[in-house]
């Protein structure tokens, strides 16, 4: 790259912004320039086409960049991503939070929690909280650690904002597959709300609920149900038996029971409780749905163990009548597709593809890839989690060598989006692995087998049937090796 010189004010700006930006393309319109600017950076090879489309300007040439213009453009990149997040709740906007997260990564690690100004600490933490809500904490932890040292520098380590940058971080690391690691940091918070609010505070008894939810994920579920059922009984006391607090409550004390393995008592609390949902917030509140799907997909697993198959097909088709209606509720504005429209029309998909109307779910899937992407963003967990779901219909199908490109493709981009100890990137390695046994593809079958099953048993637990097929599988290719007992 030259040295740059006889800029335009208009390059100059942009170029000094993008130069505290990453290598990725872009973000369409960041900063606002005209053709003209873009061709005057391209012309002295500051500003590159990307491969994926777009512009990007290459390392040597930020690094320059930064060199001869000091901090010029740093503040106004940060704030440059802010307005291509646009405001909270607007439609696609978790798409495009994936889209300039490789840049705000970039940004931080460019600069120091003191040089932080509160608008650029703000689009930190609404970015951090955002990937929380979308269940991608692997991502979240770079940027709520980032957040948590600027509240710490600017306005102390106890003050109620740094406690709560604290809470998020704990629920990055959680969500992350650190369960135990999120546990202790809300321990932590919890004592520091307690010592300056009372024990009574509303903060305190969220901390307690989070931290129920933190050892649920770690497989402590006597200690995360000992937690919840204090929140019931205090909730109840407080708020009342219909508060939505108070039902939230009694959904995790459901929740802990089906992970625990207890599928027939979280299956019969949810079915006295869903009643009361529908009474107390209304058939189409959003907990209201969450609570029918959940109930949904534990029947189903009851029925798959307990009942002939023409009584679970019978049960599946009541089901997805119920699923319809709720998709159509949720998907009525096609223009403005939610999280939880996509996971209703995914709930659908599989419905369809378990009563074996397998072309419908096939588009059904497709249908959620397409519509996840543009809403929710490529990586997004419900996008993979339509991928290897719709990897399924070509397993049935026998098409074996299709379903497992599919599921290595859907790995790949799991680990890329969600990291490798995430929930849906360990089901997913969960089905590669079974079929490449499926494919009699050994070597690497033994291989994949060995690197992630300690990480698939601690993350989705011991009572999953995928994981005791693969446990027992390891130990019966352990006990075929002529060396076992050294």
């Amino acid at each position: 790259m030259n040295e740059p010189h006889g800029l335009s004010e208009e390059a100059t700006v942009l170029l000094t912004t993008a130069a505290w930006l990453g290598s990725n393309p872009l973000p369409p319109g960041l900063p606002p320039a005209s053709a003209e600017a873009l061709e005057e950076l391209a012309g002295q090879g500051m500003l590159v086409r990307h491969q994926d489309g777009g512009h990007s300007l290459p390392e040597e040439a930020r690094r320059q960049v930064r060199a001869t213009y000091g901090t010029r453009g740093r503040d106004e990149a940060i704030l440059a991503l802010g307005d291509f997040l646009g405001q909270p709740g607007s439609p696609s906007e978790t798409a495009r939070c994936l889209f300039m997260l490789p840049h705000l990564m970039y940004w931080t690690e460019q600069t120091r929690p003191e040089d932080d100004f509160p608008a650029g600490a703000m689009i930190v933490n609404r970015t951090v909280v955002l990937l929380l809500e979308n269940d991608m904490g692997a991502k979240a932890v770079p940027l709520a650690q980032r957040f948590v040292r600027t509240c710490e520098a600017q306005i102390g380590r106890d003050a109620p904002a740094t406690l709560t940058a604290r809470s998020n971080l704990a629920a990055a690391h959680d969500q992350a597959g650190e369960p135990l690691r999120g546990a202790r940091l809300l321990e932590k918070v919890v004592e520091a709300r307690i010592a300056a609010l009372g024990p009574d505070h509303p903060l305190v008894w969220g901390g307690y609920n989070n931290l129920g939810g933190s050892y649920l994920r770690a497989g402590e579920y006597e200690r995360a149900q000992q937690i919840v059922e204090r929140l019931i009984e205090y909730r109840t006391e407080t708020l009342g038996p219909r508060d939505r607090a108070t039902l939230m409550a009694r959904n995790n004390l459901a929740v802990i029971w089906e992970r625990a393995g207890r599928t027939a008592e979280a299956v019969a609390l949810w079915q006295e409780i869903f009643p009361v949902f529908e009474a107390a917030l209304g058939a189409y509140d959003s907990d209201t749905l969450a609570i029918g799907a959940a109930l949904y997909q534990a029947r189903q697993s009851l029925h798959e163990q307990h009942v002939s198959e023409e009584a679970a097909q019978r049960a599946r088709a009541e089901d997805l009548a119920e699923i319809e209606r709720r998709v159509a509720h949720l998907s009525a504005d096609r223009e403005q597709i939610s999280l939880p429209a996509v996971a209703a029309l995914l709930e659908r998909a599989t419905a369809l593809r378990d009563t074996g109307r397998l072309d419908e779910a096939e588009a059904a899937f497709t249908e959620v890839i397409d519509r996840g992407r543009g809403a929710l963003g490529d990586g997004h967990p419900v996008v993979v989690s339509a991928r290897y779901r719709l990897l399924h219909i070509h397993r049935l199908r026998g098409h074996t060598d299709v379903a497992l490109a599919a599921a290595r493709a859907a790995l790949a981009e799991a680990e890329r989006s969600l990291g490798r100890t995430h929930y849906e990137t360990l089901i997913t390695a969960a089905h590669v692995i079974s079929l490449l046994l499926e494919g009699q593809q050994m070597e690497e079958h033994e291989e994949l087998l060995e690197d992630r099953l300690g990480d698939i048993i601690e993350g989705l637990g011991f009572t999953h049937p995928l994981v005791r097929a693969l446990a027992a599988h390891r130990a019966s290719l352990t006990l075929r090796q002529p060396d076992w007992r050294r």
